[in-house]
């Protein structure tokens, strides 16, 4: 199938079934493999000389393998033609999907699981994936795929005018071709909250209104372009672009946003919208990575993940898709 493909972390969790059955959609439409991850890195040190007996080892190995086969079930019944393969880690689940990352077209993650029962938050995983991932990175809550129309649920994106969300506006509008979707793009004229304080000379909302309307257009121009099948939908707000884009979101099969605004700069952290729309969006939300962080990736053939590095693969013969 494609050259990148789509890996998603499971850890035997409900949560982490969620991100397999996104997962698998996307790689379906994308026209990837698809790569389940599980990793488990054990505590040596807690031995004293660095090895673990051989039957926690072998216990670990086999808790692995349950998680990887039952997650691997799960993608056969969504589709059985996409192609799909494991991959077992003893580093940490961190570790592995950063490095995975650098060899993908989209990683793709559950809120939380095994390690937290708060779905309303992100985990300590999924932030660091989301920050640091060369690739895109989609966090699913919830996701069963029941009873989604793919043409009537639209993709919303988050235009701020930085690089970050250019790239996440390009994305947004694959996404929507792929699906056959309608695109919601949402500007926010400012991040602050202008309804506190006293109103400033030359702010006026509607004197300034047509202006962020045609910026808006402006930074749309090239993709609608690109993809003039796609319908897209403006909606320019005066503020609290976090707001704006949950109110949006509620209806939406996907939200795409970048991973930091126009407060931030290109290696920055996740940046504060983006971390409030991972805690409360109800859909799965791609973050899209600076394309400072993205030129780092290595954009080879795609199969960086065979080399051995990160522990056992095994291929999935019979699902291989056409």
């Amino acid at each position: 199938m494609g050259s990148l493909p789509t890996v998603v972390g499971v850890d035997g969790s409900a949560a982490a079934l969620d991100a397999v059955r996104w997962a698998v959609l996307d790689a379906h439409l994308h026209m990837s493999d698809l790569v389940l991850v599980s990793a488990m890195s054990l505590p040596k040190a807690l031995t004293g000389v660095g090895v673990l007996p051989e039957p926690v080892v072998e216990q670990s190995n086999s808790e692995i393998g349950r998680i990887l086969d039952e997650a691997a079930a799960i993608a056969a019944s969504e589709n059985a033609t996409v192609d799909t393969k494991t991959v077992s880690s003893e580093n940490s689940a961190v570790a592995t999907l950063l490095d995975l990352s650098t060899t993908s077209r989209m990683v793709v993650i559950a809120t939380r699981g095994l390690g937290g029962a708060e779905q309303r938050s992100l985990g300590s995983i999924g932030f660091a994936v989301t920050t640091h991932a060369r690739c895109p990175v989609t966090v699913v809550r919830g996701w069963s795929g029941d009873g989604v129309d793919h043409s009537s649920h639209p993709v919303v994106v988050g235009v701020d005018g930085t690089t970050a969300s250019a790239a996440a506006v390009e994305l947004a509008f694959e996404e929507a071709d792929v699906r056959s979707a309608p695109l919601t793009a949402v500007h926010s004229w400012s991040d602050a909250d202008l309804s506190i304080g006293f109103p400033i000379r030359g702010l006026e909302w509607p004197e300034n209104r047509p202006a962020a309307a045609g910026q808006l257009a402006h930074m749309l121009g090239p993709q609608t372009v690109r993809y003039p099948t796609v319908p897209v939908r403006t909606v320019v707000v005066k503020d609290r672009p976090v707001q704006a884009l949950l109110d949006h979101a509620q209806g939406a099969q996907l939200l795409v946003i970048g991973s930091h605004g126009r407060g931030g700069y290109g290696e920055m952290m996740l940046g504060s919208t983006s971390r409030s729309l991972l805690a409360r969006a109800h859909c799965p939300v791609t973050v899209v990575p600076s394309p400072g962080r993205r030129l780092a990736r290595i954009t080879g053939n795609g199969t960086g993940y065979l080399d051995g590095s990160l522990g056992h693969v095994e291929q999935f013969g019979d699902r291989s898709g056409s």
